[in-house]
């Protein structure tokens, strides 16, 4: 299915072409918008989708109140404390790293350092062949731990 979008009318079209009065008009090709449609997902797999998310919700709850019950009453306001501090500091880091983008010049030159600094390390691991060595055996540690293939 295809909707074209125009202008209701001819004269809101020719408004829409002319940039200011004595400069010529500029030609606005005809928006296409496609659609498609695809039938809707049955109530069932719906369903089964909502009871495992809820039931992996109410594992991690009580995974939680478990942790939470271990917990010393003495050490549970330093837990509040860090908890709250570490979602402030995120909040901060959040809104320094959005001001900085914004800031035309700043954001290309620290791409450009970070493009820099990977390009070093990854000259630098691949050139030795012993570091290869190194590096090689650790990720394949790090796989086999994490595949479950760990002796």
């Amino acid at each position: 299915m295809a909707l074209v979008l125009r202008s209701a009318t001819p004269l809101a079209a020719a408004k829409r072409r002319t940039l200011h009065a004595g400069r010529p008009a500029i030609r606005v090709q005809p928006r296409m918008v496609m659609t498609t449609a695809a039938a809707e997902p049955t109530s069932a797999l719906v369903n089964e989708n909502v009871q495992k998310a809820q039931a992996a919700a109410v594992e991690a709850w009580t995974w939680v109140k478990t942790k939470w019950d271990a917990t010393e009453n003495s050490e549970k306001p330093a837990v509040v404390a860090i908890l709250a501090g570490v979602t402030v500091a995120q909040i901060a880091i959040g809104a320094t790293i959005d001001v900085v983008d914004r800031i035309p010049v700043f954001s290309t030159l620290l791409q450009l350092v970070g493009l820099g600094v990977t390009g070093y390390y990854i000259f630098r691991l691949s050139a030795d062949p012993a570091e290869r060595d190194t590096i090689k055996s650790s990720f394949m540690d790090f796989l086999d731990k994490v595949t479950g293939d760990a002796k």
